[in-house]
């Protein structure tokens, strides 16, 4: 389809929809990450979702990957239960060309350019915005699909926070326990201290589907993890300095296809990250900040047939500058310095990279019109040079509804398999470029936002495999689709208020070459939720629809999953927690060959003293 006929198509689409489409999730006053500027979540030209805190602890998710794949347009594989490699397709791009930022901090690898989401923990977590299309140009490589950006827990603000403590823990299905602590404070002088750890461990279950992944360990495959995080900061009068350490061990029991049957295979990870940044306001017009950090993932399989380890390590530093130039017009700007390198029992030539990076954005509102430039230029030692932009344009018809469309360009580096693997790496790869357009149209109002995209992702020099089984620039793709959600709260009595959130994507990934449809990934993704407070209780029920997908040359079948939450005050300060996951029993596969949880039963309490 041309794109010509999808913006005509697009256009009649929004026009014919009623004013009551909602957004995702009723959205916070105010988002970072899709302008790299403060502004209010309803004024941000790219989708944004955001979850809070309270959000988190009211899903009750026991782990990321189960908290994100409950957002409009996500779709979440995962080689089998809790702890099983988690990959992410927003919007059916590529599990690779989603970035994910832990406080600014990228956190994808170097060998396959994934985040290992199934590792990181929820208790330091204090809100994620999610960014849906292509970014590159705020973000560069692997911002195709997305951005997701994870904010941990710090003391902030004007006024003093703490002595503050939180305990909880639970305990449920497959022997699956876990404990959490966070607690902090924050001094009269500014100083403050935010820490937290959270242990999880769980027996399993045979993760692997051994009549179509024959020889392989019928054993159960449990999962172990241990996170620790540390945030210090220090407010000034017009500036302020952050601290942020955070360290996990975890512990992966899986079935290899290679070995005996009865082979116990075993790999461990430790993610290991530390950011000191600063911040400051060098007039009411100028707003500087600064950051340098270091990321490593580590994977370690030595318990296996074949054992082998990969360690990526990445070493940032950045400078950014903010200038308001007048109300609602801001001009950002910025440059960061990237080195990267990877040591494995593989022989990789070479095994280190470095990538300089500018940027510069204008963003703009008068009146009923709104209006966001960014440019970005990558300089890589290895391929040479990457640049992108994006602009966007909003119309508001009221002050509640407005339409708006984009277009972008973006690219995705070849990783260090890609180049420099010993058995089909070729380094002479381009990288992979995309082309994106959307047309939407957003209306918000007190107690309900409502918002329709259609898009169009085209990307071209995918990599691939060759006959050979060499990586090689030989494939396109494209994703056509349309995106309806819908979120807002009721309050049927004082004592019984509601929120819900509906959503629904209609897709077309496919690959254009061979014009089969892009593995993993459904053309038909439902999502729904409804929380409500009955008296002492507040009940929830959450549900989620993923169509038929292609995988290993095979179909899946389609899928719907329902889970029931409840939580009852007992005390001011104790809690009680109760959840059912896959209530229905559903049997299903994100994954050919590998199962996926059975109904799951879950009950935990949390403690919150008054200090």
């Amino acid at each position: 389809m041309k794109f010509s006929a999808f913006r005509f198509s697009a256009l009649v689409t929004c026009m014919a929809m009623p004013a009551l489409v909602f957004s995702q999730t009723f959205l916070p006053d105010t988002v970072i990450t899709a302008s790299r500027v403060m502004q209010r979540a309803q004024d941000a030209l790219p989708d944004v979702s955001v979850i809070t805190r309270s959000d988190i602890e009211r899903s009750q998710a026991k782990d990321v990957p189960s908290l994100l794949q409950q957002l409009a347009g996500m779709e979440m594989t995962q080689s089998g239960g809790m702890g099983g490699v988690a990959t992410l397709f927003m919007r059916g791009a590529e599990s690779r060309h989603a970035l994910v930022l832990v406080d600014g901090l990228p956190m994808n690898n170097l060998n396959f350019n994934l985040a290992a989401l199934e590792h990181l923990p929820l208790s330091g977590i204090e809100r994620i915005e999610v960014v849906r299309g292509n970014v590159s140009s705020l973000y560069g490589s692997a911002a195709l699909g997305g951005v997701i950006q994870i904010f941990t827990r710090q003391n902030s603000g004007d006024g003093l926070k703490g002595p503050w403590l939180e305990a909880s823990g639970q305990m449920g299905s497959e022997s699956f326990r876990s404990t959490q602590v966070s607690a902090g404070q924050k001094w009269a002088s500014g100083f403050g201290v935010n820490a937290s750890t959270e242990h999880v461990q769980t027996r399993g279950f045979n993760a692997i589907n051994p009549l179509q992944r024959p020889g392989t360990n019928p054993d159960r495959d449990g999962y172990t993890r241990q996170s620790d995080a540390v945030n210090l900061s220090q407010e000034f009068e017009s500036a302020r300095v952050g601290l942020m350490l955070r360290e996990t061990h975890a512990t992966v029991q899986y079935d290899s296809q290679w070995g005996p049957a009865n082979q116990v295979d075993e790999s461990k990870s430790v993610l290991r990250s530390a950011l000191l940044n600063a911040t400051y306001k060098a007039s009411k017009d100028l707003q500087w900040d600064i950051s340098v950090g270091q990321q490593e993932d580590k994977l370690n399989a030595a318990l296996t047939a074949y054992p082998y380890y990969v360690n990526s390590q990445s070493k940032t530093s950045a400078l950014g500058a903010v200038w308001t130039l007048w109300p609602n017009h801001s001009i950002t700007s910025g440059y960061e310095n990237t080195r990267q390198k990877i040591a494995s029992d593989t022989a990789y030539n070479p095994t280190e990279r470095s990538v300089n990076s500018w940027r510069m954005g204008y963003q703009g509102k008068v009146e009923k019109q709104q209006w966001q430039v960014n440019v970005r230029q990558d300089q890589y030692s290895d391929f040479g040079n990457a640049n992108t932009w994006y602009a966007g344009y909003a119309y508001f018809l009221t002050p509640e509804l407005r339409l708006k469309a984009s277009a972008s360009t973006g690219f995705m580096a070849p990783t260090f398999n890609d180049l420099y693997y010993p058995w089909g790496g070729n380094p002479l790869l381009r990288p992979e470029q995309a082309r994106s357009q959307e047309l939407g149209m957003q209306y918000t109002q007190a107690t309900w936002n409502a918002r329709i995209t259609a898009f169009e992702n085209r990307y071209t020099d995918l990599i691939d495999n060759d006959a050979n089984w060499t990586r090689t620039n030989i494939a396109k793709a494209k994703n056509q689709g349309v995106e309806m959600a819908l979120a807002g709260q009721w309050v049927v009595a004082e004592w019984a208020p509601q929120q819900w959130r509906l959503s629904a994507t209609s897709q077309d990934p496919q690959n254009e070459v061979t014009h089969k449809p892009l593995a993993r990934r459904a053309k038909t993704l439902l999502q729904a939720g409804l929380t409500q407070t009955l008296g002492n209780w507040d009940t929830g029920v959450q549900l989620r629809y993923s169509g038929d997908r292609t995988d290993a040359a095979k179909t899946l079948s389609a899928y719907s999953l329902v889970d029931l939450i409840a939580s009852q005050a007992l005390t001011p300060e104790l809690r009680l927690n109760l959840r059912i996951e896959n209530a229905g029993n559903a049997n299903y596969q994100s994954i050919y060959g590998y199962n996926m949880p059975k109904r799951g039963l879950f009950a935990g309490l949390k403690w919150t003293p008054k200090l």
